[in-house]
């Protein structure tokens, strides 16, 4: 889509250009370019100026997750495609000192970056490319950002690649997704436990802390755990009562000083949620934890003396 507009005033005297200024003298056309993305919306513009008059202004949309660094980049290509295809002479300017960056860049891994580069090094000299400052009044540049937001709804559509941000993206929710489904059907003790204090699999939820970790699942220093296994004769505590999880943090006498109130059923996702932003109830559960590693460990050595 393209729109006109009338002539405009002399370039503003706030116009800078990048110390790597590729401008060029004797240029048959200015070009703006702009990205804008609002809300999901991407778009971008591409207004070109001859003799300080506004003669076409290109609109696109591009897809929802493409980002407004792509859009920024696809305008520039843009406007270097056209001048090759009109074999004319143009400087473009931008706002974007992300573009500008990453065309200067010797590093770039992005092959979409890199077919910018490449497009604009093809035109040689037939291309300028600088940077102006955003937001500051100047006519052309406040033109072009009117411009890319107005592409957002009424621009004509333009395909680029998605970034990788939006595919790991993708991949990070199809692994999260199928980690849920892994964890909702697991039928073990654990599994079953540990629903009971998390809703659900979550990257946010990342537990590193061993002792919380031996709480949730339930496989620590405990004569009940480590019976299964055969280390240990008897799952009970010293104390007579069965040595899980729950009995040292909740119940044991031999732990009294490091109790938590034991939450009901259904306060228990909330429960773990607060305890894992409590300090001080994690070093309770911390040391009711290590007590519960020398019971362990005087069972342990009672065995072996039998």
């Amino acid at each position: 889509m393209t729109r006109t507009t009338p002539e405009l005033a002399p370039p503003s005297p706030n116009f800078h250009a990048t110390p790597a200024d590729s401008k060029i003298s004797n240029a048959d056309y200015e070009i703006y370019t702009d990205g804008s993305r609002i809300e999901n919306e991407t778009g971008f513009t591409v207004c070109i100026l001859k003799d300080e008059i506004n003669i076409q202004n290109y609109l696109f949309k591009l897809n929802t997750f493409n980002s407004v660094f792509q859009a920024e980049l696809a305008a520039i290509e843009f406007a270097v495609n056209w001048a090759v295809k009109e074999k004319v002479k143009v400087n473009i300017h931008t706002d974007s000192l992300s573009s500008i960056s990453a065309i200067n860049s010797a590093n770039t891994r992005s092959e979409f970056v890199n077919k910018v580069k490449s497009n604009i090094y093809k035109a040689k000299n037939m291309v300028g490319l600088s940077w102006v400052k955003a937001h500051v009044g100047i006519p052309r540049n406040e033109l072009a950002d009117q411009q890319a937001k107005f592409a957002i709804t009424s621009g004509e559509k333009f395909v680029i690649p998605a970034p990788y941000s939006h595919l790991k993206g993708l991949l990070k929710n199809y692994i999260v997704n199928e980690w849920n489904e892994y964890r909702n059907s697991y039928v073990s003790a654990s599994g079953i436990r540990v629903r009971g204090y998390i809703n659900q699999v979550s990257p946010k939820f990342l537990i590193h802390n061993k002792f919380l970790i031996y709480f949730l699942s339930g496989h620590g220093p405990f004569p009940s755990y480590l019976h299964r296994f055969k280390f240990l004769d008897s799952p009970h505590c010293i104390c007579g009562m069965l040595g899980d999880a729950d009995h040292y943090i909740f119940s044991c006498s031999l732990t009294k000083e490091f109790h938590l109130i034991k939450p009901a059923d259904e306060h228990k996702k909330a429960w773990f949620n607060n305890l894992l932003t409590n300090r001080q109830a994690v070093t309770k559960m911390e040391g009711a934890f290590r007590t519960s590693r020398n019971i362990c460990d005087t069972l342990t050595q009672e065995r072996d003396h039998n």
